[in-house]
């Protein structure tokens, strides 16, 4: 009887044992797991924000050619009216030149 009380000891002891390894395989898995999903995350953080930040950079580079188009066009409307304005002050000055001659 003490022989198989000894031998049911000894094999509590093994199956603890066991289960300590197993339960330290088991730990380390889930730290792995939970560090590849951290990196897996940070990952993704990372893409979303440099995707953010190029949709901003494209943003204010569409921004900046509609901006220099507009400028664009307004000088060309500007300088329109200038050269009219100077065809009329040309057109008089031709004027006042011939009415001193004659």
């Amino acid at each position: 009887m003490a022989k198989e009380t000894v031998q049911t000891i000894r094999k509590a002891e093994i199956a603890a044992v066991d289960a300590e390894r197993e339960a330290l395989k088991k730990k380390e898995a889930i730290l792995l797991e939970a560090q590849q999903k951290a990196r897996d995350m940070a990952a993704a953080m990372v893409n979303g924000a440099q995707d953010k930040a190029q949709k901003e950079y494209d943003k204010a580079i569409e921004k900046g050619k509609a901006m220099t188009e507009a400028a664009r066009l307004g000088a060309e409307k500007e300088i329109a009216v200038l050269k009219e304005i100077v065809k009329s002050k040309e057109q008089t000055a031709i004027d006042l030149v011939i009415s001193t001659v004659v």
